[in-house]
């Protein structure tokens, strides 16, 4: 054997220096980490915490950590959040204890995953400002999906929250606490739970799911959740594609309540006022994206179906809806526009609504939330194929295009389908503005009188119906902008029918009205031609023109309807067309409220004139709109197609070929 075999090459001095001085550094490191006072760090960690968030942080109390483990874990006593400089002082959070552990082997291989994090009396106080930008969110930005990490432990200990959203007029106060339960064989649950109150009213919220110990980032993992919120109740069962990120959910959601639009609450989304609701729907959460895809439950006692998305990457909520119903409720449709809601209502409702009733009042002052309608843009489509409404509603179909952008709400058009013709409605809401500036353009068209009065067992009118009107307001409430509505409302009858009685009883002729009110005489008469021109100011419609010229009589009224008090001032007049032996010439007068109209005559006439009244009242009651809006009119021998002529440019539809019709007739005659 030769002396190089026996004695190896040795290595050079220069590493063998370097090597015991990497040697010696990694000892000191150790015995430094072993040993060392990290109290003493407790400054400058505070100090570059708070120049990378951007907001005072400081740890009061002690600092401990373990390194030596596969599990390395750090403690935090007395450790304080303050807020960003735009929030003013005071605090995001204050943790007496926190304990944050990781898996090193995930660290070695790239990945960061938490064996524990455990919080003891968390406090936080969390605060959204006008401007939409939310205290926890680093940089002033506003909310994020929150993403963490893998965690395998998840625990809070007697934790206390406070939020005030000040866009969404929200507040919300309670505890949360977590916990975890293991079970042989892998068994066991996790189980969030926070109870309190939002905007003084009860709020309940759990989630549980499997244990968190084998949670993996490639993993979905499943959870169950239950939410109630004052009136608002949510059950939800879904799955986290990628576990501890929130921007992803996938779940089937099944949602009640008294009113949809306590949602926003929860949401930040607007919706209308509804009647108590319960829809189920599946939703897809992506990052600020979301979707309800199969939407189908019941909203008062119209079925509802169809599919809904919300983006609010812009920051703003934008909705997009499309919804359909098989058969809708109008009494549901009219609580989007303040009307009492039928069943379940409170108390108060309940008086509101009874008082109302009472005074004949059917426009609706109900406050509408405008304030809301300028944080979301939408585009809804509605579609309903049957509409239950009063017998002397006759409406088949409903459609309706909305679209509301930067607080202008427009309805373009609701388009509702009558047995024969159609009533279709335009309207605009500029609710920009403290108070919103409203606008609707009205038309009936195609209609027939006769469809107003199947209650009836026989119609007392019939012939087409066209109407149109234009008007304008100011106001948060349906009856605000009634009150305040300057405008135009014309309706014309070119021909049509109408019972003898009627027309002889506004002639007035007493002997041959009480003739055939004593036999029960249903025969008709011809109806020439009607119209009814009212003008609006401020929300006082004055009649122009209503007369109506009957083969028997011509009747020719007057007065106003003021929307405001909602009281009816009408008088009208009838004109036999033949000498009558006795005609008692005394008017007959339609008051009250439109929600209570009553007909009479002129005080200190003639008891037979009460027979007249009677005989009015056949038509008037049962469809209190019909009667102050369908006003009649052409004297003796007028010119009706120039009365058609000047309601259609007041802006009735009045067709072409009913004008030349009804122009025929008269110069026959």
């Amino acid at each position: 054997m030769t002396a190089a075999a026996l004695h190896p090459p040795r290595l050079p001095r220069p590493i063998l220096w370097i090597a015991g001085v990497l040697a010696a550094l990694i000892a000191a490191i150790l015995l430094f980490l072993a040993f060392a006072n990290w109290n003493m760090l407790r400054g400058p960690i505070s100090r570059e915490a708070s120049t990378l968030s951007g907001r005072p942080i400081a740890i009061e109390g002690n600092l401990r950590v373990h390194p030596f483990s596969w599990t390395p874990y750090a403690m935090v006593e007395g450790l304080k959040i303050g807020n960003p400089h735009w929030a003013g002082h005071g605090l995001t959070a204050d943790i007496p204890s926190l304990t944050v552990g990781l898996r090193l082997g995930d660290l070695l291989r790239g990945r960061l995953d938490l064996s524990i994090l455990q919080l003891e009396h968390p406090r936080a106080w969390l605060f959204v400002d006008s401007r939409g930008r939310a205290n926890w969110a680093g940089g002033g930005a506003k909310a994020k999906p929150t993403k963490l990490p893998p965690i395998e432990h998840f625990i809070i200990d007697d934790g206390r929250i406070g939020l005030a959203d000040v866009p969404r007029k929200l507040t919300l106060g309670g505890a949360v606490e977590s916990h975890e339960i293991e079970g042989a064989a892998g068994g066991g649950t996790f189980a969030l739970t926070g109870a309190g109150s939002l905007n003084h009213r009860p709020f309940h919220l759990s989630l549980s799911g499997p244990p968190l110990l084998h949670v993996r980032a490639d993993r979905p993992y499943s959870f169950t959740g239950d939410l109630t919120a004052g009136d608002t109740h949510l059950a939800a069962t879904g799955v986290l594609p990628k576990p501890f990120d929130l921007g992803q959910v996938r779940a089937a959601l099944d949602i009640s309540g008294r009113d949809a639009a306590d949602l926003y609450e929860l949401t930040g989304v607007v919706l209308p006022n509804t009647p108590p609701y319960r829809l189920r729907a599946n939703l897809v959460r992506d990052g600020q994206r979301y979707s309800l895809t199969d939407a189908h439950g019941v909203v008062g006692s119209s079925d509802l179906a169809g599919d809904v998305q919300v983006d609010r990457s812009s920051g703003r909520p934008d909705l997009h809806a499309d919804l359909r119903s098989h058969s809708l409720d109008m009494r549901d449709l009219g609580s989007v526009f303040g009307a009492p809601k039928p069943g379940a209502a409170t108390a108060l409702e309940a008086a509101q609504a009874a008082k109302r009733k009472a005074e004949g009042r059917i426009l609706p002052d109900a406050t509408l939330n405008f304030a809301r309608i300028r944080s979301t843009d939408a585009v809804l489509h509605y579609h309903a194929d049957t509409v239950k409404a009063q017998a002397n509603l006759p409406l088949r179909q409903v459609t309706l295009d909305l679209t509301l952008d930067h607080g202008v709400l427009t309805i373009d058009p609701a388009a509702f389908s009558l047995p024969k013709g159609d009533v279709t409605i335009k309207a605009r809401i500029d609710a920009r503005t403290q108070t919103p500036k409203d606008a609707v353009d009205l038309r009936v068209s195609n209609a027939h009188l006769e469809d107003f009065f199947k209650s009836q067992g026989g119609a007392p009118l019939s012939g087409a119906l066209e109407a149109r009107a234009q008007l304008r307001g100011e106001g948060d409430s349906v009856h605000q902008v009634a009150s305040t509505a300057d405008g135009v409302v014309a309706v014309a009858t070119p021909n049509g029918r109408v019972r003898k009685l009627i027309a002889e009883a506004l002639g007035i002729d007493a002997t041959k009205a009480l003739g055939l009110f004593l036999t029960k005489n249903d025969s008709d008469t011809g109806v020439r031609c009607a119209v009814a021109n009212f003008s609006s100011n401020n929300g006082l419609l004055t009649a122009n023109n209503l007369v109506i010229d009957t083969d028997q009589v011509v009747i020719q009224g007057q007065g106003t309807i003021n929307l405001n008090s909602e009281a009816l001032d009408l008088t009208l007049n009838g004109h036999p067309k033949k000498f009558r032996l006795i005609r008692v010439a005394a008017p007959i007068a339609i008051t009250g409220q439109l929600g209570a109209p009553k007909i009479g005559v002129k005080p200190g006439k003639a008891p037979l004139q009460a027979a007249a009244a009677v005989a009015l009242a056949v038509v008037a009651t049962p469809a209190a709109a019909v009667l102050p809006f369908i006003d009649p009119g052409l004297a003796h021998n007028a010119d009706c197609a120039g009365l058609l002529t000047q309601a259609r440019a007041e802006g009735a539809p009045v067709k072409t070929s009913a004008l030349n019709a009804a122009a025929k007739a008269g110069a026959a005659k």
